[in-house]
């Protein structure tokens, strides 16, 4: 049996929830003295739910509930907390508006005093109270735990609208916490009745006022309430049309009811009317009804206006017709008021000023007061009726009396005619129109008491008037006379006045007489003229060509869209395009200028109109098209067609000269204009752009209009090229012909092979391919260019064997122990297959031998011998030794050809550097030399540094001279005769000019005969003229002048002897031919002009012309003297009168020389053109300036430094190399000739000296003078192939 002292009995409360069940409590309790266990009580159990009590016996030492495998005593109680009864309470969510009068509940939440949610008892009765109101309820009620008190209402003042709030008190007698307090707002309750002021139920009111009523919605306690839609609405009943009052009492409750005045009608006493208000919207609150007395109006109802006669008073109803004498007045007007009772009212100041009249805009105040309206004038035409208004106004009616005054004409005054229909009229045809002739008073007015006898006394008269058709009808119901048939004889046109006269009234109606139906047409500008009007092919008629109808009398028709279109041969065109063109009002139909583009002839144009289906035909204007001599339309080259060409050579001369239009040479081309381009083949290649060559500067003898090209150097290499010539006019290219060349190859001088073999190594083994000199070659003879130049040349070619040594005895022998072999040499070349030593050969081991391809020439047997080939080879005995030797050779041949291709690039590279300093050279000293022009022409070099200011300043200088050639200055206005032959010079007065006004007068005047005269280089040329204009036109032939008796252009003055000055002159003399200015023609100008003026000088006046001519007539005979005063001393000596007395400018009728530009214009020609040189010279420094740096900079690279350490590093190599083979050391490889150079680098053609210096121009980078395999050391022993014989490599390097 277990020790009691070790047990212990443990005591558990456990919780059963949704969760879990959870320990509540755990005690365990000891064995005691008086009770065995004991436990004090818990009084922490207050949560609801189910719950288990367990009590358990365990052992004292380690609470186990088991003891030797068997359970231990224990004993469990099962119990459930419930909620315990009420103790207090909380109240629920309410459910607001609160209003007056509605009910509404109070949930309450009973709890005991742990909170828990409890059911109430029975004896429990809820109290509500509030300060200020009234309160009840009508039950409560209990739903398990809630409760609820239902239907509690208040009743109370509230302040507004808004409400008021109250703190409302819940009390439960009985609870431990028996009340609570909570704040609520309360709104006035529903509309229940109306308060409308003023209370009296009997109201009395004027007609035509309103009455407001003050109005207010109650609630059932008294509280002004509003809620939406809250409309008032006063009707008015007991008569009809009564107006309707509402308010809106939705926001307020309360507001004033009132709207229109209440009127009735034609009320004469008074009469009773009701007033029912109301809410149409709530039909629970009892309507209010008023009793309305209306009393009759005292305001102004009534307005009558009379007119007095005498001392009666006549009405004037409203709206009455009154027929007055048009312009008289009507006097004596009154006016009366009356109320509604049809009391006349007493027109006082204040009702005086609300009365207005429509007819006076001021008004006598005085008079209105007295009744008295302002006189009415009647208007003074019938058409305008008067309509006469008087108004009264104010707050409560707006009256208004009007009447209608209608004015009637007078007695007869005026005659009046007016058109109807239009007003012009063409020559021939009548007046489409007719004029009406009526009679007015004086103010206008038709009159309407004639009778038809009136047209009897109506005359008609006009200037050219015809009156076979003239006819006056009378028209009754229009009360006017009409005149038809109106028509005019022919004559002027123009406005015409017609005159009509009735008794002593007369009046006067215009009418533009127009030109008749068109049936011609006249050209305005051109006139009808039988003369042809000579145009040069290309250019634009001088005027436009418009084409006026015109009638048969020759006015100008104003026919508007007549289809007029122009008529021309086929062989001629016009641009624009001729198109059809309507006449604008005018009758014109303007065809604009047009270019005229035909050969050589005479055409024809004609205008055609189209006028009612009917052609009209213009006149035939006749066009004379001659050709241009200014427009360029081919190139003509002349040169040696027979002549060989040979590549290295010259070309032969061409001459180039430019050919116009007229067939003739052009002699104004610049030579800069003129450039020949050739290239290789029978197209110029995309990529290499052709050779431009410009023409050589002139000689003498050399054509006028030719352009020659000498000593330009053919192509280096043979083949077909091309020349072409060009000529360069602004944006176009003129270019000849195309001129094939086959450049033939020159003298023979060398052999030399198509492929430059390596140096061969071989021995005199049994081996074939060891003992192998040549594999396979073509040796070919060419010239100095490397040019095939044998293909006549046949002959045999002799191979041999030599030392290098002359005393060496042991020479290699060919294969069959021969000493020498031959090859034929056929066309020039010869192939020279599998040459090698014999087996066993003779020879010293490691020895150098030369191999000699010698050639032998049989045909042509007169030919000098070439010089042979050379081809060095290494010997040696032991093949093994053999072998290492031909690995050394091909190293040798490797470096050797590397070290050629970098001496090639350094020198090529230090030559152009050379050249381009040079060419900067030129260009500084080209830049200094036109800057100190520049300094000279006024020009300050720092404002033209840079090209952009260089181009604002050739922008300013040419505006400036555009207006220096917009300024008016003296012109000849005699037309020039067309030059449609290069013999015609053209007339004299436009082939000089002058520059002082005087002289020109003086001179154009002494010429006058002359100055019409047309200059020929041809009696032929002069006759042609002559027939032309059927020998209208003076002519003047030069090849007809007699030469030897015109004056020498550099004779000194006849005052001047042996070149001293006989007497000192007055006047400032000088010979009248060297004031003259020559644009062109210079040579051809003096001789015309020697003969015309001979020796005739100019004077400052007539006293110095006398003086002079006393001095002279001294010494020598005394030509004819002008002077700048206009007078004129005849080489006789006979002066004065008005033959010799030179008119006023104006006189001369545009006959006189015109004047030169001024000196301005040429000064800012010369500074364009020098500021324009300067700007390419500039442009052309920075270019060349910026090519030399870069090509300093890329001498001055790494890259450029480490390729001449590749040199130093291979040349040391080869040394080497030529020490193993035991050869003699090679010379420094020559290097290529600039001549070589510029060849490759053109592609197989050789331009002359001065190209390949422009080829040196350019500035090439290193990937273009090196190739790849050059810059990288490395691959330089195993290149392929990087040098070739004769200067190729470059052309190589290039390729790659």
């Amino acid at each position: 049996m277990v020790d009691q002292k070790k047990l212990l009995v443990e005591l558990k409360v456990i919780c059963h929830s949704s969760t879990g069940d959870k320990d509540i409590v755990s005690h365990i309790s000891q064995h005691g003295g008086k009770w065995p266990y004991w436990f004090k009580k818990m009084e922490n159990i207050n949560k609801l739910g189910s719950y288990i009590l367990k009590l358990q016996v365990v052992l004292n030492e380690s609470n186990a509930d088991t003891y030797a495998g068997r359970p231990l005593p224990s004993r469990i109680f099962k119990f459930t907390v419930t909620e315990g009864k009420p103790d207090k309470f909380s109240v629920g969510m309410l459910d607001p508006p609160f209003r007056i009068g509605l009910p509404f509940n109070i949930p309450l939440d009973l709890q005991d005093e742990f909170g828990h949610s409890t059911q109430p008892t029975s004896d429990i009765a809820p109290i509500v109270e509030a300060s200020g109101l009234e309160l009840r309820y009508e039950t409560f009620v209990s739903r398990g735990t809630n409760f609820i008190i239902k239907g509690v209402t208040a009743r109370g003042p509230v302040t507004n609208c808004q409400g008021k709030n109250f703190n409302l008190k819940v009390i439960l007698p009985g609870l431990k916490e028996d009340n609570q307090t909570l704040k609520i707002r309360l709104l006035p309750g529903p509309p229940r009745t109306l308060r409308i002021k003023p209370e009296s139920n009997k109201i009395v009111i004027e007609n035509g006022t309103a009455f407001p009523f003050q109005a207010e919605v109650l609630d059932e306690a008294g509280n002004i309430t509003a809620q939406p839609k809250l409309v008032l609405h006063c009707k008015f009943l007991g008569a009809p049309n009564l107006p309707v009052y509402t308010v809106d009492c939705s926001n307020t409750g309360t507001g004033i009811l009132t709207g229109p005045i209440i009127h009735v009608q034609n009320i004469k006493k008074d009469q009773t009317l009701k007033a029912k208000i109301e809410i149409t919207s709530c039909k629970d609150v009892p309507s209010v009804e008023k009793v309305i007395k209306l009393l009759p109006s005292t305001q102004v109802a009534k307005l009558q206006i009379f007119s007095m006669d005498g001392q009666k008073a006549i009405p004037i109803k409203h709206q009455d017709e009154i027929d007055w004498i048009a312009g008289d007045i009507i006097q004596h007007l009154i006016f009366r008021m009356y109320d509604e009772g049809d009391r006349q009212i007493v027109v006082i100041s204040s009702l005086a000023e609300k009365i207005k009249v429509n007819w006076t805009p001021r008004i006598n105040r005085e008079h209105l007061i007295q009744g008295l309206l302002p006189d009415v004038k009647v208007p003074c035409s019938v058409k305008d009726i008067r309509y006469c208004q008087v108004s009264y106004q104010d707050d409560h009616v707006s009256l208004e009396s009007a009447f209608t005054v209608k004015p009637q004409p007078d007695e007869c005054k005026l005659l009046k005619c007016s058109l109807k229909g239009l007003s012009t009229v063409q020559m021939g045809e009548e007046l489409q129109g007719e004029i009406h002739s009526i009679l007015t008073d004086r103010h206008g007015n038709h009159i309407l008491t004639l009778t038809s006898s009136c047209v009897n006394l109506l005359g008609i008269a006009a200037e050219g008037l015809d009156k076979s058709s003239l006819k006056v009808t009378w028209q009754e119901n229009n009360q006017l006379m009409v005149a038809r048939g109106i028509k005019f004889f022919p004559g002027p046109t123009g406005h015409k006045e017609i005159c009509f006269a009735w008794r002593e009234f007369v009046d006067y109606v215009r009418i533009h007489l127009t030109a008749g139906p068109p049936t011609q047409i006249s050209n305005l500008n051109w006139g009808n003229t039988e003369e042809p009007i000579t145009v040069v092919n290309g250019k634009t008629l001088d005027k436009p060509l418009i084409a006026q109808l015109c009638d048969a009398w020759g006015n100008p028709s104003p026919e508007p869209m007549i289809k007029a279109f122009l008529l021309k041969d086929s062989a001629i065109k016009l641009s624009p395009a001729p198109q059809q063109h309507k006449t604008d009002e005018d009758g014109r139909a303007n065809f604009g200028l047009f270019q005229i583009i035909a050969a050589r002839g005479e055409y024809t144009l004609q205008v055609k109109a189209i006028v009612n289906k009917t052609a009209v035909d213009g006149p035939v204007m006749r066009i004379n098209v001659i050709p241009d001599p200014n427009k360029p339309i081919g190139l003509n080259v002349k040169y040696d067609e027979a002549a060989s060409f040979v590549a290295g050579g010259f070309l032969p001369d061409f001459v180039v000269s430019v050919i116009s239009e007229d067939g003739n040479t052009m002699r104004d081309v610049k030579p800069t204009d003129i450039t020949m381009r050739m290239w290789k083949g029978q197209r110029p290649a995309a990529n290499v752009p052709p050779t431009i060559l410009n023409c050589n500067k002139g000689r003498e003898g050399d054509k006028e209009g030719c352009f020659y090209f000498r000593d330009k150097v053919l192509p280096e290499r043979t083949g077909a090229h091309s020349i072409q010539f060009s000529y360069s006019l602004d944006k176009n290219m003129l270019c000849s012909e195309q001129i094939a060349l086959n450049v033939l190859p020159g003298e023979p001088v060398k052999l030399m092979p198509e492929e430059l073999p390596a140096t061969p190594t071989v021995s005199n083994v049994r081996s074939v391919a060891h003992r192998t000199l040549v594999k396979n070659m073509r040796l070919k003879i060419m010239d100095e260019y490397n040019n095939a130049a044998g293909e006549d040349i046949c002959g045999m070619l002799m191979v041999t064997i030599r030392s290098m040594t002359d005393n060496d005895s042991e020479i290699p022998n060919f294969q069959g122990k021969s000493s020498y072999l031959e090859y034929q040499l056929n066309h020039g070349s010869s192939i020279i297959s599998n040459l090698m030593l014999a087996e066993n050969s003779p020879g010293r081991d490691s020895t150098e031998y030369l191999l000699v391809f010698e050639p032998n020439i049989t045909k042509p047997s007169k030919r000098n011998p070439l010089p042979p080939y050379i081809l060095p080879f290494m010997f040696y005995n032991d093949f093994k030794k053999q072998q290492q030797m031909t690995t050394l050779t091909k190293e040798k041949d490797q470096l050797s050809q590397s070290i050629v291709a970098y001496r090639s690039l350094f020198d090529t590279t230090n030559q152009l550097v050379g050249e381009m300093k040079c060419q900067a050279q030129e260009a500084t000293a080209k830049e200094s030399h036109l800057r100190n022009e520049l300094r000279k022409q006024k020009i300050n070099p720092t404002e033209v540094s840079t090209p952009q200011d260089i181009d604002a300043c050739i922008k300013q200088m040419k505006i400036d001279r555009d207006k220096i050639i917009k300024l008016p200055r003296r012109t000849c206005s005699l037309s020039n005769y067309s030059r449609n032959s290069s013999d015609i010079l053209g007339k004299i007065a436009h082939l000089a000019m002058i520059e002082d006004d005087e002289v020109a007068k003086v001179i154009s005047w002494h010429m006058a005969s002359d100055m019409d005269c047309v200059v020929t280089l041809t009696t032929d040329a002069a006759r042609c003229i002559f027939d032309e204009t059927q020998g209208r036109q003076q002519v003047l032939p030069l090849d007809s002048i007699y030469r030897k008796n015109l004056p020498d252009f550099n004779r000194p003055l006849p005052h001047m002897r042996n070149g001293k000055s006989h007497f000192k002159p007055d006047g400032s003399p000088i010979f009248a031919r060297d004031l003259l200015i020559f644009t062109e023609n210079v040579d051809q100008c003096r001789i015309v002009f020697g003969m015309l003026l001979g020796d005739t000088i100019i004077l400052d006046n007539l006293n110095a012309a006398n003086q002079y001519r006393k001095e002279v007539v001294r010494i020598t005979h005394c030509p004819t003297l002008l002077t700048r005063d206009g007078d004129r001393i005849r080489s006789n000596g006979k002066f004065g009168g008005l033959q010799n007395k030179a008119p006023p400018m104006d006189k001369l009728r545009g006959m006189v020389f015109g004047a030169p530009l001024p000196k301005t214009y040429h000064a800012l020609n010369s500074q364009i053109d020098l500021i324009q040189q300067y700007r390419s010279a500039l442009i052309k420094l920075n270019n060349v300036n910026q090519e030399l740096d870069l090509q300093l900079k890329y001498i001055g690279s790494p890259e450029m430094t480490l390729k001449h350490k590749e040199l130093n590093e291979q040349e040391k190599q080869l040394k080497q190399i030529e020490k193993q083979l035991g050869m003699t050391p090679t010379r420094p490889a020559p290097s290529c000739s600039p001549k070589t150079l510029a060849l490759d680098l053109s592609d197989g053609q050789a331009p002359n000296k001065r190209i390949r210096r422009e080829s040196a121009k350019k500035t090439y980078s290193a990937e273009e003078w090196v190739s790849i395999p050059l810059r990288k050391s490395q691959q330089l022993p195993s290149g392929s192939g990087l040098m070739e014989t004769n200067g190729n490599t470059l052309s190589r390097k290039r390729k790659a």
